[in-house]
């Protein structure tokens, strides 16, 4: 048996600057958490790593990384929101003698820039490409750029190092059984970094990463759970008797499929995060989103999965060259008629990679900011209808509305007063149950929001005639709670951010393209 020198290895994911609604941070602190969910990637890559490497799992998001150990390398993955933090995590431990690899979507489409700031990049997939890193790294011969032109199989995989990770604070864990997409909608990468072919695991590999994690509650990050039918409804035969909670991606089109959605329900799925993206036929196709358009009817939709018991998670994306400011009044119109009370409500970005940002950055209409601004709330491209000052405050107001009380009490009483919402979900502990039904008195009952307080009412009114089960109706409570004070905190920086918005702001692209043609 070969004996190998020992080294000291860093896994590092930078903190964000600027952290959307979304991300469920308040949501989490409720919990006694500090994140609600850790990055894949990570765990992952330590499960790849060679045994002779002491491994240290840093999240910024929950822990500090600690200034007295100088690793002998350290890998850091990158997205846009935190890439200039990655970087400057990579100038600091350069300087300590420590050798930098970056990964992760930035990284991996914006090389040269990584380069900079480190000494390795590792492109796309990191299984085999990280291996080889390391090999080479204990040789001295560390290359600038690992990639290869094929994917991995991904048929099976290593359980992810969750032992590594502070579970303590974060609330659930993420959960992937397939890579690539067949769509190409121009402003996602997903088809960009995994392909257009599926790649799926085989089932009892997941079935046994379920069984071996030390959550019972999940997040399958596939972008789209159930485009191959046959294979989440195997997947959710095999899911059933673990006893879990989880929520995922899917298409509109998963509403076509009654016994497919009530698998899912049985098998312990509570959110479904579906892209409607835009309302506006126009866009849709202008971003070769096509397949949002294919015979699905929305309401009859929506109503067949809130039928089963499962919150949808609507997502929406406003920006695109058709779209004027009164697509945010669409968007909060529609979400009221259909009762859809979680709303991911996001302006267009143009991520590096995307086809969007290669036609955007030609046309001169990617704005020369920080990218850490490409969260969602922030304006980062030239609007061909808008100014970035006008989105950016017409976006404000309307996630406002859509989280203010008086909104999501009307939604509450007609989605729950169905019934549909009493499967039973994983596991809380009585002290939890308890710290949430004080925290949920507190914030509904002592305040002088009447709406808050009448949202109360209605909720534990349906618990007692069991129209919704307690652990889901405390949830949904604790959720737009979480929502309102996150947006709440957006809105007192709002002198701020109007300031950052401003300083870049040269009015609507099809003014600005005039003037330069002029």
């Amino acid at each position: 048996m070969t004996n190998h020198k020992q080294y000291t290895l860093f896994l590092i994911s930078p903190r964000q600057r600027f952290i959307n609604y979304p991300a469920h941070l308040k949501l989490a602190k409720m919990f006694g958490k500090r994140r609600f969910m850790v990055p894949l990637a990570l765990p992952t890559i330590a499960a790849q790593t060679p045994d002779h490497y002491d491994i240290q799992i840093y999240d910024e998001e929950i822990e500090k990384i600690p200034t007295h150990i100088i690793p002998d390398i350290i890998g850091i993955t990158t997205l846009a929101a935190t890439s200039q933090r990655a970087f400057e995590l990579g100038d600091k431990f350069r300087k300590m003698g420590a050798k930098v690899v970056f990964g992760g979507p930035y990284a991996s489409f914006m090389i040269e820039s990584a380069l900079e700031h480190g000494d390795s990049v590792v492109v796309g997939e990191s299984e085999g490409k990280w291996e080889q890193a390391l090999r080479d790294f204990e040789l001295g011969k560390l290359q600038s750029v690992y990639r290869t032109d094929s994917y991995v199989s991904f048929q099976t995989q290593k359980p992810p190092r969750w032992d590594l990770v502070s579970l303590n604070k974060i609330f659930q864990v993420a959960i992937q059984v397939s890579r690539g997409c067949p769509f190409n909608c121009d402003f996602c990468l997903v088809s960009k970094n995994f392909g257009r072919k599926m790649r799926y695991r085989e089932i009892g590999n997941v079935v046994r990463e379920i069984q071996a994690s030390p959550s019972k509650y999940f997040f399958f990050v596939d972008d789209n759970l159930t485009i191959n039918k046959r294979y989440a409804r195997e997947l959710m035969e095999a899911i059933k008797p673990l006893k879990i909670s989880w929520g995922c991606m899917c298409s509109i089109d998963v509403a076509k499929d009654d016994e497919l959605l009530n698998a899912m329900a049985d098998a312990g799925c509570f959110n479904i995060l579906i892209g409607f993206e835009s309302l506006n036929p126009d866009s849709l196709d202008a971003s070769n989103k096509h397949h949002n358009r294919r015979g699905t009817i929305y309401e009859e939709a929506i109503q067949k999965i809130h039928a089963h018991g499962i919150h949808i998670n609507a997502s929406f994306v406003v920006g695109f060259d058709n779209d004027t400011l009164e697509e945010f009044d669409r968007i909060y119109d529609f979400t009221l008629k259909h009762n859809l009370p979680n709303v991911n409500l996001h302006l267009l970005n143009a991520p590096p990679g995307t086809e969007i940002h290669k036609r955007y950055l030609q046309e001169g209409r990617l704005l020369n900011c920080d990218p850490e601004l490409g969260v969602g709330h922030f304006p980062t491209i030239h609007y061909m209808q808008m100014s970035q000052i006008e989105i950016f405050d017409k976006y404000m107001e309307t996630i406002s509305r859509l989280y203010s009380f008086d909104t999501i009490l009307e939604k509450a009483q007609k989605l729950f007063s169905s019934g549909s919402f009493t499967r039973r979900g994983g596991e809380i502990s009585t002290y939890m149950k308890a710290r949430l039904c004080w925290i949920t008195i507190k914030s509904f009952l002592f305040t002088r929001d009447d709406h808050k307080r009448k949202l109360f009412w209605v909720i534990t009114g349906l618990i007692w005639n069991n129209k919704i089960i307690i652990d889901k109706g405390l949830g949904f409570m604790l959720t737009m709670l979480g929502y309102n004070r996150h947006i709440r905190d957006h809105n007192r920086n709002m002198e701020k951010y109007r300031k950052i918005v401003i300083d870049q702001d040269q009015g609507a692209w099809k003014d600005l393209r005039s003037t330069i043609n002029d």
